[in-house]
């Protein structure tokens, strides 16, 4: 029997923290490992796990601070993914976000079989981002795309390596960027190795993070 996929829940909406466990407790595949409400619970949870945690949906705006913070602790002390969950779109809470380590952001009014499909994709290494979010993102980078910094860099990007890049910006995994190109998976992942090594990045949230920031992708 394979082991459920464990979902931890940090959100103090009480409201929104029973429907998170609702929405996981009825998917196929998923549990619940804990739900608290505020960062300091969280981490005691997380110490009880022991390790056994795959993946929290993290608030940003917590009674005890802020889940960017919660997010810094996960990614220092386990080999947890982080999901942001919140009602913040604004293009501050989304850096710091992923700045601190998130592998996605999305917004509570994403339908909860998104979520569920989102949680999923994440664990398979895909990094949702709402497009409110991507759209925050895009517009900030892309303004500061004629730095002297980009400028030096963009030619070290090929057209096919800018391509994947821009397939991981979507959201699309290596399977689907795959087909999208019309290119192998292994090939995929020799573009990405090359990419990986340019950015000097270990993922490919980190890797669309530099290319937006550098401005070497356009969506």
């Amino acid at each position: 029997m394979t082991t459920p996929i464990s979902i931890g829940i940090l959100e103090d909406d009480q409201d929104m923290q029973g429907y998170l466990r609702t929405i996981v407790d009825q998917s196929d595949g998923l549990s619940v490992s804990f739900a608290c409400a505020a960062i300091a619970d969280a981490q005691a949870a997380l110490l009880s796990a022991q390790g056994s945690l795959d993946l929290c949906l993290v608030d940003l705006q917590l009674p005890d601070g802020n889940g960017a913070d919660f997010v810094k602790h996960l990614r220092k002390t386990t080999k947890s993914k982080a999901l942001i969950l919140t009602v913040l779109g604004d293009k501050t809470s989304v850096l710091a976000a992923l700045e601190a380590g998130a592998h996605g952001y999305l917004l509570k009014d994403t339908p909860p079989e998104q979520i569920i499909r989102h949680i999923h994709d994440t664990i398979e290494g895909v990094n949702p981002i709402s497009p409110q979010a991507a759209t925050h993102l895009l517009t900030m980078f892309n303004n500061n795309k004629t730095s002297a910094k980009s400028q030096e860099s963009t030619s070290t990007l090929t057209a096919r390596e800018h391509d994947i890049l821009t397939m991981f910006a979507k959201g699309l995994s290596y399977k689907e960027t795959a087909s999208a190109l019309n290119i192998s998976p292994h090939t995929v992942s020799d573009y990405v190795k090359s990419i990986y090594s340019k950015l000097s990045v270990h993922s490919r949230n980190e890797a669309v993070f530099e290319a937006l920031q550098l401005g070497w992708i356009d969506l």
